[in-house]
């Protein structure tokens, strides 16, 4: 994350949370409404002579069983790309990986503010397309496919722009087992935006 992304993310949780406890923002998550929204995170990490970047796109959709509680159904796209230098022979390897997820969500906010911390779980089947190439001459590149389940949890804090849209912030950690593949655990920091419908005004 750059130094202006931060300033601008603290900028912002300020101005919230100031909002927030004035009073001048009301937030809903009652019974019966829906949830529709989404969450990303972008992350890149260098170590050595290896580069690795990541991205994840989960659109969402639920609705609240009872108050501040939320079931639904996510689909999560996710890609990644992680380049290696042998430094001895000069090969430089690239795996690009794709993943999809599509599974249930259960999310349950706290509170009656405007700042509304939450807790998130989701699970789900997972298929998985792996690419690799290097630079040798001559050599193609190896495609190869595989499923698998995913795990994840996550806890945040929900800033009501007003009584429907929402921006999340959250930290997850998230599990995943795959054929042929070891078991996996990440951990991140995700962004949201939701927005809160009143079904019974939408009939």
């Amino acid at each position: 994350m750059t130094r202006g992304v931060q300033k601008f993310t603290t900028f912002l949780l300020i101005t919230l949370g100031s909002m927030a406890q004035a009073g001048m923002l009301s937030a809903q998550a009652e019974k019966g409404m829906l949830i529709i929204g989404g969450s990303t995170n972008i992350s890149e990490s260098i170590k050595g002579t290896a580069n690795t970047f990541n991205l994840t796109l989960a659109p969402s959709f639920g609705a609240f069983v009872i108050n501040n509680f939320a079931i639904g159904g996510i689909y999560s796209f996710g890609c990644s790309s992680a380049r290696t230098l042998n430094a001895t022979t000069e090969v430089r390897t690239t795996t690009t990986n794709f993943n999809t997820l599509v599974g249930p969500f259960l999310k349950y906010y706290f509170g009656k503010k405007a700042m509304k911390p939450f807790l998130s779980t989701n699970a789900g089947y997972t298929v998985f397309t792996q690419i690799r190439s290097n630079n040798v001459p001559n050599s193609s590149a190896s495609l190869t496919n595989y499923d698998g389940f995913s795990v994840s949890g996550s806890a945040g804090i929900a800033y009501f722009l007003n009584p429907h849209i929402a921006i999340e912030s959250a930290l997850y950690i998230t599990a995943t087992g795959a054929q042929t593949q070891l078991p996996t655990t990440n951990f991140g920091f995700s962004l949201g935006l939701y927005a809160f419908l009143d079904k019974k005004k939408q009939e």
